[in-house]
């Protein structure tokens, strides 16, 4: 009896060090799928302010012939389109305009579709519900309703419109509309079926946050495997739903856990981006710096011009105290997205170094 215990108690204290031992991570050659980018976010986000709306649709139309003629393009389309999602009131105008302008044009129906997804979420803001006014999703319903109506519009133009799908997902998650959610993706894979781009909208939708379940994000992602041999950016699924529980893991306090987590993502779904950059921010919280810098790095060459991981990236840099690459990354950030007062902060430190004037910047991670 006593040894059966004292045996209990070893297996305890070995299972808690090794919790807490300081996790690794192995990385080998990056295997990247797609093919090299061609989307330019700077480029169009002034093509867009310039009024060059013919312009633009050459080339978004280009990118979508591209996706249909290739489905591993299809993130180069994604990346096009994801500059739109640009939370700026004032640029509204101009999105009308385009609409108006072009009404058979595609291209500009699900760029105004991003827009308008882009203000819903910033109308809503970022607390969670109980912290959230009933105004606040009344006015993120509304923006939704109007973007749903554009993303259709734009799949009656080009049924093979991938990421017109997934803003509706978008839209049906935040409102918790299932019907909606389930004709969006039913059409998705009518017409799409190889593409992953709605599908990552519906694994979000399927966390337990939004009313789903582990179990229901695993078996979603084996069934997409059936087309994994047609499109084998597919396979990153797979690593989902660990990499939610990383999620879960890190903000209940337990770094060590989630990394070790985020581990399992990539050996069980590849080099995919946003697993890099989750385990990246997770390096940053503990302030393994060149562990962070190492991932977010394959982030960015995995996924270019994604806001996320140049804010990530800019945070690293200052933590390694690399005041001319934070400014780099900043101004890269500047060409696509508005920083906010905690970037900007980190760009006044760079801007100041040396002088004796450098801002207190908050640690401890992003």
């Amino acid at each position: 009896m006593l040894w059966g215990i004292l045996f209990l108690a070893v297996v305890v204290i070995a299972a808690v060090k090794i919790e807490r031992r300081p996790p690794t991570s192995v990385r080998g050659p990056l295997k990247i799928l797609t093919p090299p980018f061609t989307a330019n976010k700077a480029e169009l986000i002034r093509e867009l302010r310039d009024r060059k709306f013919q312009v633009l649709d050459v080339q978004l139309n280009s990118y979508q012939k591209a996706f249909e003629a290739n489905v591993l393009e299809e993130l180069n389309l994604d990346i096009a389109f994801d500059s739109f999602n640009l939370p700026d009131p004032s640029l509204s105008p101009i999105f009308e305009e385009w609409v108006k302008t072009e009404p058979n044009s595609y291209p500009a129906h699900l760029a105004r579709a991003q827009h308008l997804m882009a203000l819903g979420w910033q109308a809503r803001g970022t607390r969670f519900t109980n912290k959230t006014s009933e105004q606040q999703f009344a006015e993120m319903k509304t923006l939704h309703g109007e973007g749903v109506k554009e993303a259709v519009a734009a799949i009656n133009l080009d049924p093979k419109s991938a990421p017109a799908y997934g803003l509706i997902i978008d839209a049906a998650r935040g409102g918790g509309d299932t019907d909606l959610l389930n004709k969006a993706y039913s059409a998705g894979l009518k017409n799409v079926p190889t593409s992953l781009s709605f599908r990552l909208s519906l694994m979000d939708a399927l966390e337990p946050r939004w009313g789903g379940s582990y179990d229901a994000m695993a078996e979603f992602a084996a069934d997409a495997q059936k087309y994994a041999a047609q499109n084998p950016r597919l396979v990153c699924l797979k690593g989902w739903v660990d990499s939610a529980l990383a999620g879960e893991a890190s903000r209940d306090g337990n770094p060590n856990k989630a990394i070790r987590l985020y581990n399992k993502a990539l050996e069980e779904g590849g080099d995919y981006s946003a697993f890099y950059l989750y385990r990246g921010n997770t390096y940053s919280r503990i302030r393994r710096f060149d562990d962070a810098l190492e991932d977010l790095n394959r982030a960015n060459r995995l996924r270019p011009q994604n806001p996320h991981v140049l804010d990530s990236l800019a945070y690293v840099y200052y933590g390694l105290t690399r005041p001319q690459d934070a400014l780099a990354v900043i101004q890269q950030y500047r060409e696509i997205a508005q920083p906010d007062p905690y970037l900007l902060k980190i760009e006044q430190w760079a801007r100041n170094f040396g002088t004796g004037t450098m801002p207190a910047v908050q640690t401890g991670g992003n």
